[in-house]
């Protein structure tokens, strides 16, 4: 396979930048995630990739619930912090960001965000070194009007 094409052609995809937020026992978390998607209709579920690694995919296997907030464009600082990695080895990174508990699940949705989605986990699936997360949207919330932030307006590369 011709790696630098392969590289090249995903990299054309266009990727919005999304925060997964969880609530875990008494611990809050988020990580940005950039490849996710809606996968059916009714009932309506999204599905979001998740690093097999990171410290959210355990937390949202323990809730069976997650967050899916959509940021933007002047979001880039949250982004790039959500993905990053979480200070002092801790699941703290939402530390100082608004947030309210969401009405069904409690999983924490951004206040800041234009718009969240309250999911209930139905499944993981083993993705490569990413595991997709698929969840059923119990609510829903529209917090303001904007423009969704994407990948290539941060600078940022995460495909191919």
């Amino acid at each position: 396979m011709n790696e630098a094409d392969r590289r090249t052609v995903l990299r054309l995809f266009p990727y919005g930048l999304y925060a997964v937020t969880v609530r875990s026992g008494d611990q809050d978390h988020g990580i940005t995630a950039a490849w996710v998607m809606q996968a059916s209709f009714a009932p309506a579920m999204v599905v979001a990739s998740v690093e097999s690694e990171s410290r959210a995919l355990p937390m949202i296997r323990d809730a069976k619930a997650f967050a899916l907030n959509v940021l933007a464009t002047e979001q880039r600082d949250l982004a790039a912090r959500l993905g990053g990695a979480s200070p002092g080895g801790a699941p703290a990174k939402l530390t100082g960001t608004p947030a309210k508990a969401g009405p069904v699940t409690g999983a924490p949705v951004l206040t800041q965000a234009l718009g969240w989605l309250e999911c209930r986990l139905v499944a993981t699936m083993p993705a490569g070194d990413h595991t997709l997360v698929l969840g059923e949207v119990v609510e829903a919330g529209a917090e303001r009007e904007g423009t969704a932030l994407t990948l290539a307006e941060t600078g940022m590369k995460y495909s191919g």
